[in-house]
């Protein structure tokens, strides 16, 4: 299985209050959590690539994953993420994807670029209300579509969709290229708010148990969306809880 205390990152919406501080200011607040690496957006002008890569790393900071624009059938803006995803060295690239007529076509382009680029795309289940939140609709896609389309499990929104993150895990284990440690509780009104990973509705030990059981090499990331003036005290505490489980 993936080492989780070596290879965990944390996905840069975290950091989004600090966002116009650019690279250094984001690499920065990765270091303080006491993590190396990170998932980005890729930057939209190429002229960028090289420098963004490098400003991480001089922070000693890598980029683990690239959470691309929602897939549309544009062919230059998909290859251009996933011309950046390469360049970074990655294997793995986080997608969503709109429902729109073209569809079906912005799956075989999508297809096509990964075979292209030697990658593979995770689909980011987004809860009840997304389309491809649910387990109907993403085994759907996936009877449809080559290996190279699969899942990066956001598990908290995994629950949200009555898709048990812990057996997600299990059923998708061929295709399971992403994970996001996520976590929800949810008020009367069932709205949702973030908390530290384990202290909600996912059963973190189990979690760290069904990767195990299927030998998890992909991406893993931490996302905290609350409090993003001062996220660091929670995306610690939820590092710390996945150390322990492992």
């Amino acid at each position: 299985m993936i080492d989780l205390k070596r290879n965990l990152a944390v996905q840069a919406y975290c950091f989004r209050h600090f966002k116009a501080g650019g690279p250094v200011a984001l690499a920065r607040k990765v270091r303080e959590i006491g993590l190396t690496k990170i998932e980005i957006s890729p930057p939209t002008d190429r002229a960028l690539f090289k420098d963004t890569i490098q400003q991480y790393r001089d922070e000693g900071v890598d980029i683990a994953s690239v959470f691309a624009p929602t897939l549309t059938g544009n062919e230059p803006a998909e290859r251009s993420a996933c011309e950046f995803a390469k360049l970074c060295g990655l294997k793995h690239i986080t997608v969503n994807f709109a429902l729109n007529q073209n569809v079906y076509q912005t799956f075989a382009l999508a297809e096509k670029l990964a075979a292209e680029y030697d990658l593979n795309l995770g689909i980011h289940n987004h809860g009840c209300s997304h389309w491809l939140g649910s387990a109907a609709m993403l085994d759907y896609v996936f009877q449809n579509t080559s290996p190279r389309i699969g899942l990066c499990l956001d598990t908290a929104w995994a629950q949200d969709a009555n898709l048990h993150a812990v057996d997600a895990v299990r059923k998708y284990a061929n295709r399971l290229y992403g994970i996001h440690f996520k976590d929800f509780v949810y008020d009367r009104a069932k709205k949702h708010r973030d908390v530290v990973i384990g202290s909600g509705t996912i059963d973190l030990p189990a979690m760290i148990q069904a990767m195990r059981d299927i030998d998890y090499q992909g991406f893993a990331a931490l996302e905290y969306e609350g409090e993003p003036e001062n996220p660091n005290p929670a995306l610690i505490a939820c590092r710390e809880a996945i150390e322990k489980c492992c």
